[in-house]
């Protein structure tokens, strides 16, 4: 099934009025990768794969949620709404649990998930199937919350109900994202600027690695403990409201503070990744893609080596891209530890370097790599 046929379906289903029909795009981060609960800055992109959302209301006292192309089908009675599943319905539950704390009274629904983000590529698939529920409901329910409401009670959602303890990034610019626009969100003011790209001569490209991400959820909570214990360091000499305030002239004198060699790093990449941020608005805000995508490979090498996040796979697609004829910067999106790149391609080599990409990554990994060129152009909508 492709979305041009979920979209049908829910349509020859539903009717107007106890049938809904919600999406929600998935983003792409252009730059700004750990910056996020940092208070720091980020410059993430709504696109056009997403998951969307088919209701149908009901006069039961239960919830039932199915997916097209995910795992499993869950019927839960309004007095299990609290209780985890361990699945991929606790992220839409953990939406619905942070809308009743704020007095939403559940109601019977049908919930039919479909989404077209790849699967494990650090898309943020799990931050819009949140968003999409608590559009869905805002809407249905007519609760009248702004999409920054609606952000900010998923990435709750995330954090007390899921236990991943993301920033805001994800469900900010699934919920914010524009066409043709780039969000340069301040994380610690939450308040974004939109910003187009004018890159006419390129385009960008996601490389899915298809590597299984293990323990990922663990080692992001983990690296979210050390800038926590940085932070209270740093706090021991001198008050810093948020490491995010932080810039690329304090690293010098910050190493005398943070003595532990892995805290060093781990602070090294979040000063220079804000700065990178910072100066690639510069870069396209100048129409400069050769200078954004220098800083794409910097991005990558301190994501790489200093907050230690990426892996074989990703560093075997970067490397390809960085003696790639056409490819101006490339660099690992997301949490890592598998996932995709993001690529800067000009529009005449992207067929080049896929075929490059894909036939020298599978020699060196025995892995196949699936890759998207992508557009931006998603946001939330009601069909």
């Amino acid at each position: 099934m492709n979305s041009s046929e979920f979209i049908a379906q829910s349509e020859k289903v539903n009717d107007r009025k106890s049938g809904f029909l919600f999406f929600a795009p998935g983003r792409v981060n252009l730059m700004g990768d750990y910056t996020d609960f940092t208070g720091g800055f980020v410059l993430p992109a709504a696109i056009r794969f997403g998951t969307y959302l088919s209701v149908r209301l009901t006069s039961e006292k239960v919830l039932r949620f199915s997916s097209e192309n995910m795992k499993g089908n869950f019927e839960i009675p309004f007095s299990a709404l609290k209780n985890r599943t361990q699945s991929w319905v606790d992220y839409p539950l953990g939406v619905m649990n942070e809308l009743m704390s704020q007095g939403w009274k559940p109601q019977g629904m049908e919930l039919t998930y479909f989404g077209d983000i790849p699967t494990g590529a650090g898309l943020s698939s799990s931050a819009s199937i949140e968003m999409v529920t608590a559009f869905a409901i805002n809407r249905i329910y007519g609760l009248n919350l702004t999409r920054k409401e609606l952000a900010l009670l998923s990435q709750r959602a995330e954090n007390n109900f899921v236990g991943v303890m993301c920033g805001l990034m994800d469900q900010y610019a699934v919920g914010l994202g524009e066409h043709n626009k780039a969000l340069l969100i301040d994380c610690h003011e939450i308040t974004h600027k939109t910003v187009k790209i004018p890159f006419e001569a390129y385009r960008f490209v996601i490389i899915n690695t298809n590597k299984k991400r293990e323990l990922l959820h663990s080692a992001y909570n983990r690296r979210v403990e050390e800038l926590r214990t940085i932070k209270e360091r740093l706090n021991s000499y001198f008050e810093v409201p948020y490491l995010g305030a932080l810039t690329g002239e304090d690293s010098d004198w910050l190493d005398k503070i943070i003595t532990d060699e892995t805290l060093v790093k781990r602070l090294r990449h979040v000063v220079n990744e804000n700065t990178r941020v910072r100066l690639s608005t510069e870069y396209i805000a100048t129409n400069q893609p050769e200078k954004f995508g220098e800083l794409m490979f910097r991005s990558h090498e301190s994501l790489a080596y200093d907050f230690e996040v990426s892996c074989r796979e990703l560093d075997t697609l970067v490397s390809i891209a960085s003696k790639t004829e056409g490819v101006a910067g490339a660099r690992m999106t997301g949490a890592g530890f598998g996932g995709c790149t993001i690529n800067l391609v000009r529009q005449e080599a992207v067929d080049t370097f896929a075929q490059k990409a894909t036939t020298e990554y599978n020699k060196k990994t025995g892995l196949h790599a699936d890759v998207y060129p992508i557009e931006i152009i998603g946001e939330l909508r009601q069909f």
